[in-house]
């Protein structure tokens, strides 16, 4: 289990990561979503221990993370760029991790050159970049971490290894118990993948929460009122994250149980009453709207 308590990280005495507490269990995949300047990468860099924080804790099956070598041989760190030794191959990096990573397994290096189908021989400088993406899962999966920490990790990847990739973390996690903690703006992706998420802004974390009880507990109303006079009384009633007025009816994003926000709204018999679940790039927008990072009209 990954545990951050109070975790403060400052930068030229700006803070990157403000104050923030989450706990990840064991054996799951957490998702970790925010707008950009967010503070998502030094989140990662600090579960990472690359980071040392200025205020706080991070800690790993009870140790400590920073400066824990024994700890760090379990976990891997997947940067958004990859990166590689100057002129090296992937068997040569493979000869790097293993004598790093005490968990290598050459056995699943050989099993995992059908899946990712590169030359190990050739310089990964010269490889494209969704190459070198799938050079880099190739290797952090050999060496077996017990904490797969990555950052933007499928950018560049084509659909198929996409697809790839979701089977062989899912079959990490299912056998071996691997946790799994991923960055990425590609919510579409996230909501395939993760059990958990958490949202950040300007260093803060908004909501964490299981990812079944955060979609359960944001809804798209669609209603068309009877008098318009009931359209100002919702408001008052139900936590609103966002209204608008298409034609005669009038869409509603509220957060709550699916249950209460019926019962407020039959109150008032609409012509019209449509719940409608939110997927969770939505929910991501309109949770960032709440927060005061929307999108503005622009005129040209």
């Amino acid at each position: 289990m990954i545990e951050m308590r109070g975790v403060t990280k400052l930068f030229q005495g700006e803070k990157a990561v403000d104050s923030i507490s989450l706990t990840v269990h064991k054996g799951t995949i957490y998702g970790l979503l925010g707008s950009n300047g967010a503070g998502k990468t030094t989140l990662l860099k600090t579960l990472a221990g690359i980071y040392s924080p200025e205020t706080g804790t991070v800690k790993v099956e009870g140790e400590p993370v920073f400066e824990n070598p024994g700890m760090k041989q379990r976990i891997m760190f997947m940067p958004d760029s990859p990166y590689f030794f100057p002129q090296s191959s992937i068997s040569q990096m493979a000869a790097f991790y293993r004598s790093i990573y005490p968990q290598w397994s050459q056995s699943r290096f050989k099993e995992l050159g059908a899946v990712f189908p590169l030359d190990t021989k050739r310089k990964l400088s010269r490889f494209s970049k969704g190459m070198q993406r799938q050079a880099s899962f190739w290797l952090a999966l050999c060496c077996m971490p017990d904490v797969l920490i990555m950052d933007e990790p499928i950018d560049g990847l084509d659909p198929v290894m996409r697809r790839q990739i979701k089977n062989l973390l899912f079959q990490e996690v299912a056998e071996r118990q691997l946790t799994v903690i991923i960055s990425s703006h590609n919510l579409r992706e996230i909501e395939d993948l993760c059990d958990h998420v958490g949202i950040m802004h300007a260093g803060k974390m908004l909501i964490e929460k299981d990812l079944d009880d955060l979609k359960a507990d944001t809804h798209k109303v669609q209603v068309a009122f009877r008098d318009e006079r009931h359209e100002a009384a919702i408001s008052a009633k139900l936590q609103v994250l966002h209204q608008e007025r298409r034609g005669s009816v009038n869409l509603y994003i509220v957060k709550g149980e699916s249950e209460r926000i019926a019962k407020v709204f039959e109150v008032y018999e609409p012509y019209v009453f449509d719940l409608l679940p939110l997927t969770l790039e939505e929910i991501f927008i309109y949770e960032m709207g709440d927060a005061g990072y929307d999108a503005q009209p622009i005129i040209l």
